[in-house]
């Protein structure tokens, strides 16, 4: 089944998002997508594929057609708990040359993430385009529910900030997520909007259908960092851009109970040990920083700054934990 905006031509980028069970949560992320919302674009520009995976909690059809834009959903039925199927369709659906993946359609953007994507195309032969990720509240969010931190929670945190209308204030009321914890001038985890062409998608393989466990495990680390380390690949930041994670009750992210979320981290630890023969490193790579910094966004650039300094030893870290531990320790932070 699928809803179609017709297109007058071609789209200079496929924008992919893939849904499970996160209605409220996906229609804020394709808002904040849409040419009502992002800044210095057109809906000629770039389509949105909106991928869902069937689930008792479907996206509205009807809520989903009201927001503007170029605009194609797809609702298919998946048999395993991952999203690695539905990402490889999207692509296959895609009519641009170059496409940006939102591997979790709970991520809401910043209002000129398309316009970067789409100047950084035509600045670097073969450009992988990342911008931070980011958790809506103090902590994470695997923290935060431990507080009663739930949706009811973060639509209150929401609502005085006027976020259509100024996505930037989105920084206002985040933390950087697991990957990005360390800030932008050590390396990165992963990213959350991968922008890449189709070409490097079908030189790495796409995403691996091996990573079948809840979520998908480890398998949006492991695309990034393929993509990353191909030769010939330039790593393009957009530092004043961002993604924002609203909770739904993720497997990671999600309230844990009697250590099943530790167990469920283990499998994806393990799963990737399996298909990769290591655990997952970060990609060593030095990226291009690109585009504008908003006054909100001043304060993790200094959170970065300092946590760059004290790597190198510039300044003392009693209390910092070094790079991030993307191995099996007992207990570990998710990196979502």
């Amino acid at each position: 089944m699928a809803l179609f905006k017709k297109l007058r031509s071609s789209p200079r980028l496929s924008v992919i998002v893939i849904v499970y069970s996160m209605p409220r949560q996906a229609l804020n992320t394709i808002y904040s997508l849409s040419p009502a919302y992002q800044q210095n674009v057109g809906k000629k520009d770039y389509e949105i594929i909106v991928v869902e995976n069937r689930s008792k909690n479907n996206m509205d059809e009807a809520e989903l057609a009201a927001i503007t834009g170029n605009i194609r959903y797809y609702l298919r039925d998946e048999s395993l708990p991952t999203p690695v199927n539905a990402i490889n369709f999207g692509v296959d659906q895609a009519k641009a040359k170059n496409i940006c993946i939102l591997v979790d359609g709970a991520r809401m953007v910043t209002p000129k993430l398309i316009h970067y994507m789409l100047q950084a195309q035509t600045l670097y032969p073969s450009p992988v385009i990342s911008a931070p990720g980011y958790h809506l509240g103090k902590e994470l969010q695997q923290n935060a529910v431990l507080s009663g931190y739930n949706e009811e929670k973060e639509q209150e945190l929401l609502a005085p900030i006027d976020w259509k209308n100024n996505g930037y204030r989105l920084l206002e009321v985040s933390c950087l997520s697991g990957t990005s914890s360390n800030g932008f001038f050590l390396p990165i985890g992963e990213s959350n909007t991968i922008g890449t062409s189709k070409h490097v998608f079908d030189k790495v393989g796409g995403f691996n259908p091996g990573f079948t466990d809840t979520g998908g495990g480890q398998c949006n680390l492991d695309f990034y960092k393929r993509i990353v380390e191909l030769p010939g690949t330039q790593l393009v930041l957009l530092l004043g851009e961002g993604s924002f994670h609203q909770y739904h009750g993720g497997v990671t992210t999600g309230r844990d109970t009697g250590g099943v979320r530790d167990e469920m981290m283990q499998r994806h630890f393990d799963q990737y040990h399996s298909i990769r023969g290591e655990y997952y490193k970060p990609p060593q790579v030095e990226p291009i920083y690109f585009g504008e910094i908003p006054p909100a966004g001043m304060r993790f650039i200094h959170h970065s700054a300092q946590a760059a300094r004290r790597k190198s030893g510039e300044l003392p870290h009693p209390d910092w934990e070094g790079e991030l531990r993307h191995k099996p320790p007992t207990r570990t932070e998710s990196g979502k």
